[in-house]
């Protein structure tokens, strides 16, 4: 029986957003390492020095192939410096994930303009300076690849108290259909993930423990079911899909809007629970 890869031994890839932000889930060094763990030697870029060194640590005493590349991804000329540095690393750039993002709090009316364009900027437009250096490297090279956004689901359903993010957001889950309909033509892949409320990662969850809360049917995603999502979009088992976002969120946004529930099962056996119970009336 043959045993099932994901296609990147001795391929190359870019992780952008790659160091752990104090406070945030960790997606970048998580998705790094599941990434070398597949056989990729991983170009890890952050603004950070630190960050981008401590995870080219943490991937190389696991046994992995990584390297720092520092770079300010929001700008579009120091996007062009860092695809150069990592070409120049790797045997071939393969696959590029982009972690890079935030939110800023108030309510939607109250919104000031500095907020937003901060907003679009770090979780949009350079989602576009990324993918549009990368897929241009991509094609120079003829042997196709996978492109990879982190949206959200924010970007699906309403973004309450932060609005920019989930417009920016809702950006992305559009730009990948554009990226992934005019380079499919040269074996490029455009994708997302939309991780659901992962929070500071929910790594003390505990297995085998589902739909302990309100919010999630089956469990909180955990920054490791992020990093398989981005794994799975980036591997040779998702070499048909683009144009796609896969949600990650613990079946979150799945959930149905009338606050259906066991204790209302009798009722509706029985015919007993109209639908002016609902807010609308009949006739």
């Amino acid at each position: 029986m043959d045993i099932i890869g994901f296609g990147l031994e001795g391929k190359g890839a870019v992780v952008a957003g790659a160091g752990a932000v104090p406070g945030r889930a960790g997606h970048g060094p998580a998705t790094c390492l599941r990434l070398a763990a597949a056989g990729a030697t991983v170009a890890c870029i952050d603004i950070d020095e630190g960050r981008a060194k401590e995870v080219v640590a943490a991937v190389q005493d696991s046994g992995g192939r990584a390297f720092p590349v520092v770079a300010d991804l929001t700008r579009r000329d120091q996007v062009e410096r860092a695809v150069e540095e990592a070409a120049a690393g790797l045997p071939s750039i393969d696959a590029c994930v982009d972690i890079i993002g935030g939110a800023r709090w108030d309510r939607a009316a109250d919104f000031s303009v500095e907020d937003w364009d901060w907003t679009v900027l770090n979780n949009l437009t350079q989602v576009f300076f990324v993918f549009q250096t990368v897929g241009r490297r991509m094609i120079e090279q003829g042997t196709g690849g996978s492109l990879v956004a982190l949206a959200s689901v924010d970007g699906i359903a309403a973004a309450a108290m932060h609005a920019p993010y989930g417009a920016a957001k809702a950006g992305v889950i559009s730009l990948v259909k554009t990226f992934s309909q005019e380079m499919g033509k040269y074996g490029i892949r455009a994708n997302a993930v939309a991780p659901g409320a992962v929070g500071t990662g929910n790594e003390d969850w505990p297995e085998g423990t589902w739909s302990g809360d309100s919010v999630n049917p089956l469990a909180p995603p955990r920054t490791r079911d992020i990093a398989n999502a981005a794994l799975f979009l980036c591997s040779s088992l998702a070499e048909r899909i683009s144009g796609q976002t896969l949600v990650v969120d613990g079946g979150a946004s799945t959930r149905e809007l009338w606050g259906m529930n066991d204790d209302l099962l009798p009722q509706f056996r029985s015919g007993q629970y109209g639908q002016a119970q609902f807010g609308r009336v009949e006739g």
